[in-house]
């Protein structure tokens, strides 16, 4: 089976996993970015910088923060308490 991202290139990092590892809920933050008028057609052009970052600050506010992004890389550290400050960062440079 071929996973359907709706998340640009820039975000894989965390967003990969979350898609394996808890795929409903993957699904509905997709819906919520939706909702709130974000472009997350996979196959439409990636998101310039400053739109993925918008795009994750958005995703901060809507995933659950009980998620796991990181769990198979052995770090079990929840969403809510995940120091995203680094990867906010990299996005605005555009070094994602």
């Amino acid at each position: 089976m071929i996973a359907r991202y709706w998340h640009p290139y820039a975000l894989r990092r965390p967003m990969r996993e979350i898609a394996a590892r808890y795929p409903v809920t993957y699904r509905k933050v997709g819906e919520a970015m939706t909702a709130q008028g974000f472009d997350v057609d996979p196959r439409g052009a990636d998101l310039s910088a400053a739109e993925s970052f918008r795009l994750f600050v958005a995703i901060l506010a809507a995933m659950p923060p009980h998620v796991v992004p990181y769990g198979s890389m052995g770090d079990q550290t929840p969403w809510g308490r995940v120091d995203w400050l680094p990867f906010l960062l990299s996005l605005q440079r555009g070094d994602t």
